[in-house]
């Protein structure tokens, strides 16, 4: 009789899961090597959400999510932007917590680690093989697809620098023309970037002639742009282009050019999209993170998108050029605390005169 009872309360739980449990196989923690996008795709349905959060504006995705919906109409997106510093703690505060905000999120390239320690990266997926992601836009192990690039290259005010001293190398930002004139960023990320295309003990030796050249210090690219557009600063040099890109867009006769130096371009990683374990709807994310980096990055209007991608606004510029093009490695991206550090014991960790952006 006790069996029997036993029997009967099992048949009763695997009849109630199965009223639970989604009739199609999504993505699971271990995805196998058959994954297929349709079963991403099903899953996705079933799920009909997506949160996700980078660190674009929300006008730069709306060509995007606009184009991703009239492909996947069954997905609703909800987008934030989620800056560096205090707000990211927060988000990873609550997902140490078990609340997970986002699905899809955009970290930065010292934050890999981090979020490795905690568990909180994709499982490794063939992105190439699922959706035709370029190789060289994939991390190494897989989890993070990298659908941005920022070039490297020096601000100037074109109605406070004669035509003869516009720099058109590195090494003319050292210029006593320009000393007391030109600003650098107190985190020099971009310095670190042409380590790849010049060498570190080139770019510590070019560190200290730049400091002899009496820089200000300015903490954010944003705020570069802004001293240089008001003529406070002639030129900012070791540059994002993406913020420069911003600031001028849509504004005619903006005083503030962007160069990028003869030699390589040089452009860092960018928008480094990883799907997050634990959060809900994981097949959205993987749906659209592959999305992006295959087809959906030329909807990106940012000054920082792809450029391997042959389909980008910013890719198309640099292909014109015809100039080599060095994209900073993994590892040098994961390393690049360290690479900051030396060089700014070269400057004796300078403090910012004005941070911003």
């Amino acid at each position: 009789m006790e069996k029997d009872r036993s029997l009967c309360f099992l048949v009763a739980c695997l009849c109630f899961a199965s009223v639970l449990l989604p009739s199609e196989a999504i993505y699971s923690a271990q995805p196998s090597k058959e994954l297929t996008v349709d079963a991403i795709v099903r899953g996705a349905k079933q799920e009909g959400k997506l949160s996700w959060s980078s660190n674009l504006e929300e006008p730069e995705v709306k060509e995007l999510h606009s184009a991703f919906q009239k492909e996947y109409p069954f997905i609703k997106i909800n987008y934030k932007r989620v800056m560096g510093g205090e707000q990211r703690q927060r988000v990873i505060s609550e997902m140490q917590a078990g609340l997970f905000p986002y699905d899809l999120m955009s970290i930065e390239a010292e934050s890999i680690d981090y979020f490795q320690k905690l568990n909180f990266l994709s499982d490794p997926l063939d992105w190439n093989r699922l959706f035709g992601v370029d190789q060289r836009m994939i991390h190494p192990q897989g989890f993070i697809v990298s659908i941005g690039n920022n070039p490297t290259g020096i601000y100037y005010n074109s109605t406070l620098v004669p035509k003869e001293q516009i720099p058109k190398t590195w090494v003319d930002c050292t210029n006593p023309y320009f000393k007391g004139k030109l600003s650098m960023d107190v985190r020099p990320v971009g310095l670190t970037h042409l380590m790849y295309a010049y060498g570190e003990e080139w770019v510590l030796d070019y560190a200290k002639k730049l400091l002899a050249n009496n820089p200000k210090w300015v903490r954010g690219n944003v705020l570069a742009t802004t001293m240089v557009a008001s003529g406070e600063h002639a030129i900012s040099c070791v540059n994002g282009h993406g913020s420069w890109y911003r600031a001028g867009q849509g504004k005619a006769g903006y005083p503030v050019k962007f160069v990028f130096p003869e030699g390589p371009i040089v452009a860092g990683r960018e928008v480094l999209l990883t799907p997050v374990r634990g959060a809900p709807n994981p097949n959205a994310a993987i749906l659209m993170t592959g999305w992006i980096a295959s087809k959906g990055v030329k909807y990106l209007h940012t000054g920082r998108e792809s450029i391997i991608h042959p389909d980008t606004e910013l890719g198309a510029q640099i292909k014109q050029m015809g100039r080599e093009i060095k994209i900073v490695p993994w590892d040098t991206v994961i390393k690049s605390d360290a690479l900051i550090n030396k060089i700014l014991q070269i400057w004796g960790f300078p403090k910012p005169e004005r941070s911003g952006g």
